[in-house]
């Protein structure tokens, strides 16, 4: 490898030439690369001799890396470390005198601030004695005024970009903390993030099963998840959790090695940006980001501090949202712990109590009785129904009123019938007349005739007085009115066969019970029980189960009709009146009796879910 060649020096002249230029440039510096290099041009345009000069200034890494070279910005300056290295070292001036290929002086002056090392100013000199060095270093010592002030700019504006992005991270994390469910926090999360942050649309999903599943969207309280737009999501998400790193398109300046085909695909014209929430390795989820303008470095540090602060909470609150994983472990653990814990004998205690009962209810026996609705219904129920089409007159009775064998219980109108019965008595009356003339005369073709009209009148007559005698409608027997109402119909057409009343008797009643199915199997006719009736329920009336009807759907469950009968007569029963009936099948276990409907609902739907 050759010696590298310095460049030739610049003379004075043309350096002071240009100092105008330069101090103008210093002023309408728009970044700090802009200002670097026209202060250290104006620096080396005040030092006679100074041929290559060099400012080092250290990154956020920690390390020294070139800020600005002149005159040539694209110069090997190689040859300059040596003496750089040792002034940052020694954190004071250095100056070596070297002579091949041309006698040239290499001086180093380091930049500090209150015992902080900054930088270093490395120039290529002519020779020159120790007097004239001396005003080098004075030069130097004024002039690093203006980098430190550019330094202690720059870390000002690090710091307070800094306490924004931790001010905005803790009030999101304020905003999300408030929510009390875990879906609930990731949508606020989804919407916080694209009003603070100023995204477009912003998307949480979470890691499940190696796959990252869209949760929240902002803006959205429901998609499609199997849409093209969410399935895009869930990619990019998925990209930046396998390189476990923030991943940015358009790509950040001086981004390498970061793969970004999802992210281009979602963002198309416009720029996406994924942060990883993840805590100890472990990948939660990520938060992905649109907007249609491109992301800078401080809105990715932004998002990165948000995703930091947010990971240990969300990390938390989705544990406590799973039963099994979440909960129940931690519960399991927290119990055990205080199981263990001497200091806490109270629960210890407890939990003994209660593991000595759950013991006991294994063990213990008890009556197993099958539960369902009740309903008192008459043993002979006879429906009262019109005797033929006509309009109601009266209504004696309303139901729940008492009527005994015989009594009226409504009447219909008998004046269309009265006169249908003048007229097939007069037609009769007639006939019979026409009847004896034709029996004088002798002629019987005719007395025929005349004898079936005479028997058709008379037939009509006795249905007329038939159909008036039932026009007063009466009690087959004692009893209970169970239905009907016919005050409020008077004058109104009813049709024949139409059921007008329902009447029971009041010493005779059944019990009919509503028995699930799931309950069906264990009820037998002969099996005894007890009813509690809702206006009687202080007293307990027996029964025996007598038959088992079909089942019929009710509210959405199957249900069997069984009916019982009471032993005797019950004094102020009813029909209609409603409770509920318990049937006696057994002794079995307590635990059985309270879990076994659970139980018989699981074996379903194994059965069901089962290959």
């Amino acid at each position: 490898m050759g010696t590298v060649m310095p460049p030739e020096p610049v003379p004075a002249r043309g350096v002071r030439a240009g100092v105008d230029a330069l101090w103008q440039r210093l002023a309408d510096a728009a970044d700090a690369a802009a200002y670097c290099r026209a202060w250290l041009g104006l620096l080396c345009a005040e030092i006679d001799g100074a041929g290559t000069a060099l400012l080092l200034l250290r990154d956020d890494g920690g390390s020294f890396v070139p800020a600005a070279v002149w005159p040539d910005a694209q110069a090997d300056v190689a040859y300059l470390g040596p003496v750089a290295q040792r002034a940052l070292a020694a954190r004071h001036p250095v100056a070596d005198t070297v002579t091949e290929p041309a006698r040239r002086l290499h001086a180093a002056y380091p930049l500090e601030e209150a015992g902080d090392l900054l930088g270093a100013v490395v120039l290529d000199l002519a020779p020159r004695g120790e007097a004239e060095l001396r005003a080098v270093w004075r030069r130097l010592h004024w002039g690093a005024g203006r980098i430190e002030s550019l330094l202690l700019r720059r870390t000002l504006e690090t710091r307070e970009a800094r306490e924004e992005r931790s001010r905005l991270a803790l009030d999101m994390a304020v905003e999300v903390a408030e929510e009390p469910q875990f879906e609930r926090a990731l949508m606020q999360l989804a919407n916080a993030s694209a009003a603070r942050l100023g995204c477009e649309r912003v998307a949480v999903g979470i890691e499940r099963r190696g796959r990252i599943r869209l949760r929240a969207l902002s803006h959205a309280a429901w998609f499609d998840r199997k849409a093209a737009f969410p399935v895009a999501l869930e990619n990019a998400m998925e990209e930046a959790c396998d390189q476990l790193r923030t991943v940015v398109h358009p790509p950040l300046p001086g981004a390498v090695g970061v793969v970004a085909v999802a992210h281009r695909d979602l963002a198309g014209e416009g720029a996406a940006c994924t942060v990883v929430l993840a805590l100890r390795g472990r990948v939660l989820g990520a938060l992905c980001c649109l907007s249609p303008q491109p992301f800078d470095a401080a809105f990715v540090a932004a998002a990165e501090a948000v995703a930091a602060l947010l990971v240990p909470n969300l990390s938390l609150r989705h544990e406590l949202h799973r039963w099994v994983a979440g909960r129940g472990r931690e519960a399991l653990r927290a119990f055990w712990r205080g199981c263990r814990d001497p200091r806490r004998l109270s629960f210890r205690v407890g939990s003994a109590l209660a593991l000595a009962l759950l013991l006991w209810l294994g063990f213990a026996t008890g009556e197993y009785r099958v539960a369902g609705e009740a309903l008192i219904e008459g043993e002979e129920q006879r429906a009262i129904v019109a005797p033929f089409d006509g309009f109601i007159a009266s209504a004696a009775v309303r139901a729940g009123e008492r009527v005994a064998a015989g009594d009226t219980l409504a009447s219909l109108d008998e004046r269309d019938l009265r006169l249908d019965l003048d007229k097939w008595r007069a037609q009769h009356e007639q006939a019979n007349r026409k009847y004896r003339d034709a029996l004088a005369r002798h002629d019987r073709a005719n007395a025929r005739i005349l004898s079936a009209e005479l028997a058709e009148a008379r037939a009509q007559v006795e249905l007329v007085e038939d159909k008036l005698a039932r026009a007063r409608i009466g009690a087959p027997f004692d009893g209970v009115v169970v239905s009907g109402d016919l005050s409020q119909m008077l004058g109104t057409p009813v049709e024949k066969g139409k059921v007008l009343f329902e009447v029971a008797p009041l010493d005779a009643f059944r019990v009919v019970l509503k028995i699930p199915e799931s309950d069906i199997r264990a009820v037998q006719p002969g099996q005894r029980g007890l009813l509690v009736l809702a206006g009687m329920s202080q007293q307990k009336i027996p029964f025996t189960v007598g038959t088992i009807g079909i089942a019929t759907a009710e509210e959405g469950e199957n249900v069997f009709r069984v009916e019982a009968a009471t032993p005797e007569a019950q004094p102020g029963l009813r029909p209609g009146m409603e409770g509920v009936g318990k049937i006696e099948v057994g002794e079995r276990r307590l635990l059985w009796i309270w879990t076994h409907r659970f139980f018989d609902w699981l074996d379903l739907k194994l059965w069901h879910w089962l290959p």
